[in-house]
């Protein structure tokens, strides 16, 4: 019944999406999006409905956890249709196990949306004020190429790479922005009743969390990626996890809770089944997908998540490639390298290019005409 539920409000979520695109338009309400915290209220001071969303779902998170990840999220329910989809073709990625599950999605969100934002509040005057109709819908939103392929890439092919909700793990801002509020939740999955460990629950979890670790460790799942979608209890045979309240003052909260313990380490390492480890190149990773990202990064309408995506998964190919042939091997390692380097130099020059222009500075400018003189045709 439960899950019943939770695909209703998916669906209906999307329902309202498209009403609200196609039908009631943004003359009273503008974009709904979380980068409206960022880019609207950070930068300007403006509250819009983007920046309510985003306040009523750090409070949800607060008393129910990511409720908001795992029953409303667009995103969440494209990346559980394609681990449904896998799984009926019978493909079953294995579930990556990484440092950067932590790492990566607060670096994008402080190093694209949380620093630049305050750079620019602090140099320009800032203001309260409640427009909840800007911006417009699609104000932050791609064209339908792109749009179309972060949905392919972030939504179906990250999962095939990286396993169950690769993107909500590996590159989505939000939810690292929810952690926090999470890990003080009041309703959590909790242990009621005895474990047997058949690790259905593993099977269930659509995050790949080590459910049956954390439950029999902890006797609460404390990992902050969890999105209280509660499909680890609907799926335990022994009914004995739930979805329960516990008081505050009586809650046990630990930051060992939330470290990568070395027998928590090693009990992921055992499950085999489920779960690979990239822990010791887990640098190696995160070198070259800041450095990937940033190449595209805005080039040809790309946004953040996309860039992202397409880097990750170029990174994951060069560092855990199978292919038996090493001249295939390394010609597709150098193709991926040279193609992410070629775009590199070309934003490293409109770099330049933009701050030549900005500064008035026609150094430049005037060489070329100088060394590259050309008589100009009358069209």
């Amino acid at each position: 019944m439960v899950q019943k539920l939770r695909i209703f409000s998916l669906i209906f979520i999307h329902i309202l999406i498209l009403l609200h695109i196609f039908y009631w338009g943004d003359q009273v309400v503008g974009s709904v999006d979380f980068q409206e915290f960022f880019h609207s209220f950070l930068k300007h001071g403006v509250i819009n409905a983007g920046v309510l969303l985003v306040l009523i779902a750090f409070i949800i998170t607060l008393i129910f956890g990511r409720f908001f990840c795992g029953w409303a999220c667009h995103f969440g329910a494209v990346q559980e249709l394609s681990w449904f989809i896998l799984k009926k073709m019978n493909i079953k990625p294995k579930t990556i196990d990484s440092k950067l599950v932590t790492f990566l999605p607060l670096l994008i969100l402080v190093h694209l949306y949380i620093i630049p934002n305050l750079f620019f509040a602090n140099n320009s005057s800032w203001n309260i004020s409640i427009k909840l109709n800007e911006h417009s819908i699609w104000a932050f939103l791609p064209g339908i190429v792109i749009g179309s392929l972060t949905f392919i890439i972030d939504g179906f092919l990250i999962i095939y790479f990286l396993g169950r909700k690769g993107f909500c793990r590996f590159i989505c801002p939000w939810g690292a922005f929810l952690k926090l509020p999470n890990s003080l939740a009041l309703f959590k999955v909790r242990k009621t009743g005895t474990c047997t460990n058949c690790h259905a629950c593993n099977d269930s979890c659509p995050i790949g969390i080590d459910v049956n670790y954390e439950i029999n460790k902890h006797k609460k799942v404390t990992n902050t990626n969890c999105t209280s979608c509660m499909l680890c209890i609907s799926g335990c045979p022994s009914n004995a996890l739930s979805y329960a309240y516990q008081n505050p003052l009586k809650e046990e909260i630990s930051l060992s809770h939330y470290m990568p313990a070395k027998n928590k380490i090693n009990d992921l390492i055992k499950k085999k089944n489920h779960f690979e480890s990239i822990r010791n190149q887990d640098w190696i990773y995160l070198l070259l997908i800041f450095l990937f990202a940033n190449s595209i990064d805005g080039l040809y309408g790309i946004g953040h998540f996309l860039a992202y995506g397409i880097a990750i998964i170029a990174a994951f190919i060069i560092i855990n490639n199978k292919m038996h042939t090493l001249l295939i091997k390394y010609a597709l390692t150098s193709i991926i390298i040279l193609l992410f380097a070629f775009h590199g130099i070309i934003k490293i020059n409109i770099y330049l290019g933009n701050q030549y222009y900005n500064n008035k500075d026609s150094t430049f400018l005037q060489r070329t005409i100088q060394d590259y003189a050309q008589k100009m045709g009358k069209y």
